[in-house]
């Protein structure tokens, strides 16, 4: 057996869930390679990253293996957001009741819609805003982009994170909006409370 270190480990766990999450996530490598420079704390960070992986992992196995390819999943801070499309609303109630037996979970949120009109070209633009918001919100000033997670499902963008101020959360939201090929924006982001000195 081999006796890794558990930096090394840790790195291991990271770099599996970061190529996991690739497979349904177009920015998923990104978000996982960046996520020491968030403001995150290490027990937040581990924490999440080892909801990512047994999320994951349920998806891969045989009960659930039909919803892999259908849900992006992204967690912040213990919170799971779910998007992507499913065909039926019973898998969008499986997808919930997946995540709710995760040991760690503290809230759910289900924006997975259910539609059997999601195609290439819809799936192209979603991964076209997405990118571009990435972009968008690095180069906005005031901003850390880092501690947000979002998803673009049909013109539509779902948020998560943590914003340093209202004021920030506000902005970051201003520029999805009036980004191209977004239709509306829905925020489940919230304040970090300020740090006690």
């Amino acid at each position: 057996m081999i006796n890794l270190s558990s930096k090394t480990r840790g790195f291991s766990v990271l770099a599996l869930v970061s190529l996991l999450a690739a497979c349904t996530q177009p920015t998923g490598l990104v978000n996982v390679a960046s996520s020491p420079a968030e403001d995150r704390s290490i027990e937040a960070l581990r924490d999440d990253t080892a909801i990512t992986f047994n999320i994951n992992e349920i998806l891969l196995g045989e009960k659930y293996r039909d919803l892999f390819a259908e849900i992006s999943t992204d967690s912040y801070e213990r919170v799971v957001m779910l998007t992507g499309t499913v065909k039926f609303a019973q898998n969008k109630q499986r997808a919930t009741d997946l995540v709710r037996g995760v040991k760690g979970v503290s809230r759910i949120v289900n924006a997975l819609q259910v539609t059997s009109d999601y195609g290439v070209g819809a799936a192209a633009n979603d991964l076209w805003v997405e990118t571009k918001l990435k972009v968008l919100l690095l180069g906005t000033k005031d901003i850390r982009s880092i501690n947000y997670r979002w998803r673009s499902v049909n013109g539509t963008v779902y948020l998560i994170g943590a914003g340093r101020s209202r004021q920030e959360l506000n902005t970051v939201i201003d520029v999805i909006r009036k980004t191209k090929w977004v239709k509306r924006v829905v925020n489940h982001a919230w304040v970090r409370p300020p740090k006690v000195q």
